[in-house]
């Protein structure tokens, strides 16, 4: 390993010999000569000249054949930053392209910044923009991240000439932003470098513990490992596959601390399974797949343990296929590529230069990865509105994190950030298909816009409107996820007219309370929540979403909370004869008591006996006191035990109108299910409306909170096919239902709930013939019209 080079700069004109031309020799010496004269005899910390920094960034970039611009910018970087030489007298002297790398990796203009602004900046904002520049030239030019990535490298290997508290910082830094740029990159190999000597730094015990484990793992695998070569070998070779090498992967030190650390291992011990890899290097592509198929003949294949990343390679240029085998008992894991996907996994972008001289390694497609990954670079710098420093975290999370790769009808490839949504989706596409997303198809199913997507997945966007959403920007609604959408939501509603944006705003409001059950309440009064003191101030804080409508809706319930009495719930603390008191849940607001004959416990089945007083007994299913004729005669509520953190739940009704499609009350089901949310009253009809099939959902469930509530009703709201919600008055407040004879079992198609009679209005306590109550709430309901 190089920690530096010896500055007279032997060992670095000898590498370039070997592939540039003299004319660019000539240039790459005058960068020498300046940059050595300019920094003279200033040490580094560890002693030795500072000039040995740059020339050795400079000789890790020859080793890869990189060409002459980014051999002169790498040794000239610290040039324009720590002496007087000038960026534009590097670029007068060296050209165009070698000012523009050099001013990429020069550090943030401090005190330029502070003369604009008129303030001191912190520190972390001098950082931050100096990435964001650092960030900002590399979508222009891949060389400035490539140098900067070797830059980091050298100043990681010798970093222990630094005080314990930097070493800290810049290893905490390598690993958030310079592996992850690395990996993306493809620089297999110096990612994997990085992430060691900052995991060294700031675990240097665990660090050691890891490295014994690893080394005492790889003494144990090789005899193991020499009589799997030797099998893939024979079959291989007698079945006329071509086998360039078989090797053992090394165990990767970083990624074994995050394998223990997820699994919530501290320590390890020699019992530890860490899974022998092998890679198998072939002449061509089609090798891959018939030696593939060979090794699942000779041993069994484990199941979803298959991967192809040659058809579809991984966003870091990665490609290979996966498999794992069982081999006497335990799993073997087998990669199989050719040569120059072995070279591309270790180095990738800089194949560009090495493939220049050996090997044509830059397939159009891995140049396509490269383009899409700096233009997604430059959307998240180019935001509108963003302050010192701003855009970082948005390249942090929208780039340099876990990518999948989603394609379009067409079979296009897009990445994204793991985590990203069908809306995500729709803005890679363009902002207006962004813009007009309602509903996307994923995979040939119909999902709601915030539907997380998935490796592998196949979108079609459904645009059905021609302007964003407010409430995407609620980070709890999970609509996006990638900083761009958000910035180009953000950036439609900046530009609304001031009175365009009082108008949207004024019925963005009015829906808004319109949803909640509440449209008569005081528009000033909300204003006034939010500080302003005319509604028009509100409506147009709403219009340009400085205000966001759920926020909005929080307000307005908590206050509509507060001035209600204390409502019943479906929730009852109930003391026993002995003194010991337990909570109750679906006594329908009744007055609850227990049996002092059974005396029923937590964990016994129990039902409620309704009373002539109209108070509930609380029995165990088997109480001896509990008669046939009890069970029969509509006196018995299915009861069940509460818990402690569910006392102050708050009971709601919602009414859900829809144009019905089969799966939909699987999928509220499905969202309450999430919540954690038990759903004790449903009700559904369908109808035929103008030829089409409509059906309205009456819910009845209990929540935490506000909070909780307002995402419940903006993600149902969300649902393909759902045109209206609308909270109710709390169910408790219901006359008590009664199935009878019109309970239908539930299916998950709305339509098979078809009734001529009967009208939808529990709000006035009107008898609903279409009942049907779900997930413990109560089995047995008096029927009182």
């Amino acid at each position: 390993m190089d920690t530096h080079i010896d500055p007279d700069g032997q060992v670095f004109f000898a590498q370039i010999a070997t592939y540039l031309s003299l004319e660019d020799r000539k240039r790459v010496r005058e960068a020498f000569d300046l940059a050595r004269r300019e920094h003279g005899d200033v040490c580094r910390l560890s002693g030795e000249l500072f000039f040995t920094h740059p020339l050795t960034v400079a000789y890790y970039l020859s080793e890869h054949y990189v060409d002459a611009s980014a051999l002169i910018a790498a040794l000239l970087h610290d040039v324009a930053e720590d002496t007087s030489v000038s960026v534009a007298e590097i670029e007068a002297q060296f050209g165009l392209e070698v000012g523009k790398i050099v001013d990429g990796l020069t550090k943030f203009d401090r005190v330029t910044a502070q003369a604009e602004l008129g303030r001191k900046l912190t520190a972390d904002e001098v950082k931050e923009a100096t990435l964001r520049k650092l960030f900002g030239m590399m979508a222009n030019d891949v060389r400035v991240g490539i140098v900067k990535v070797f830059d980091r490298l050298h100043n990681m290997r010798t970093i222990k000439s630094m005080s314990p508290h930097k070493q800290e910082e810049k290893a905490q830094e390598t690993l958030n932003v310079y592996a992850p740029l690395a990996n993306r990159l493809g620089m297999w190999k110096v990612k994997n470098e990085l992430q060691k000597l900052s995991l060294e730094v700031l675990e240097p015990e665990y660090f050691h513990e890891l490295q014994t484990y690893i080394e005492w793992r790889e003494a144990e695998q090789d005899e193991q490992f020499q009589a799997i070569a030797q099998k893939i070998l024979s079959d291989l070779n007698q079945n006329s596959v071509q086998v360039v090498e078989v090797s053992t992967a090394p165990i990767n030190i970083y990624e074994l601390y995050q394998h223990v650390k997820a699994r919530g291992q501290m320590r390890l011990s020699r019992e530890s399974e860490f899974p022998t890899r092998i890679v198998v290097m072939l002449k061509d592509l089609p090798d891959c797949y018939l030696a593939l198929g060979r090794i699942h003949a000779l041993w069994r294949p484990v199941p979803g343990e298959f991967d192809d990343y040659i058809a579809a390679p991984r966003e870091n240029l990665y490609r290979s296929l996966h498999t794992t085998v069982v081999y006497q008992g335990r799993q073997i894991k087998v990669r199989f590529r050719t040569l120059g996907m072995h070279i591309e996994s270790q180095m990738g972008v800089l194949t560009k230069w090495v493939g220049s001289f050996t090997m044509p390694l830059w397939p159009r497609e891995v140049s396509n990865r490269i383009d899409e990954m700096l233009s997604a670079i430059s959307e998240s710098i180019d935001q509108d509105g963003q302050d010192m420093g701003g855009g970082m975290q948005a390249i942090l999370d929208d780039v340099f994190r876990d990518q999948i790769v989603v394609y379009t009808p067409n079979g296009e490839m897009r990445e994204m950030p793991r985590g990203a949504t069908a809306l995500d989706f729709a803005y890679t596409i363009h902002t207006e298909v962004g813009h007009g997303c309602r509903a996307a198809t994923v995979n040939g199913h119909d999902v709601p816009p915030n539907y997380q997507l998935q490796d592998g997945d196949s979108v079609k966007i459904l645009r059905r409107g021609s302007h964003p959403q407010r409430a995407w920007l609620d980070e709890n609604l999970g609509y996006l996820h990638t900083t761009v959408a958000k910035a180009a939501v953000r950036r439609w509603f900046r530009r609304l007219p001031r009175k365009e944006a009082i108008q949207q705003g004024k019925e963005l409001l009015q829906d808004e309370l319109a949803m909640l059950g509440l449209s008569d309440y005081s528009h000033l009064l909300v204003a006034s929540w939010f500080g302003f003191t005319q509604p028009a101030e509100i409506y147009h804080a709403l219009g340009r979403a400085e205000i966001l409508p759920t926020a909005v809706a929080g307000k307005v319930l908590t206050d509509s909370w507060a001035q209600q009495p204390t409502s019943e719930t479906d929730q009852q603390v109930v003391t026993s004869h002995d003194g010991e008191w337990f909570i109750i849940e679906n006594t329908g607001g009744r007055l609850a008591r227990m049996c002092g004959t059974c005396n029923p416990r937590p964990g016994d089945r129990i039902v409620g006996y309704i009373r002539t007083d109209g108070g509930v007994t609380t029995h165990g299913i088997s109480c001896a006191l509990l008669r046939h004729d009890d069970m029969r005669g509509g006196r018995l509520l299915k009861l069940r035990w509460g818990d402690e953190a569910k006392k102050n739940a708050q009971p709601v009704s919602m009414r859900i109108d829809v144009h019905d499609r089969d799966g939909l009350l699987s999928e509220i089901a499905n969202l309450m299910r999430d919540e954690q949310i038990n759903i004790t009253l449903l009700c559904s009809r369908s109808i035929d409306r103008h030829g089409r099939r409509q059906a309205t959902i009456i819910l009845g469930f209990a929540v935490a909170g506000v909070r909780q509530l307002v995402g419940i009703v903006h993600r149902i709201q969300a649902m393909v096919n759902v045109f209206s919600v609308q909270l109710l008055p709390t169910y408790n407040n219901f006359k008590q239902m009664s199935p009878t004879q019109s309970e239908t079992p539930h299916t998950d198609n709305a339509h098979e709930h078809e009734h001529q009679e009967g009208t939808f209005a529990p709000e006035s306590g009107a008898f609903c013939p279409f009942v049907m109550l779900m997930g413990g709430g109560a089995s047995i309901m008096e029927n009182r019209q």
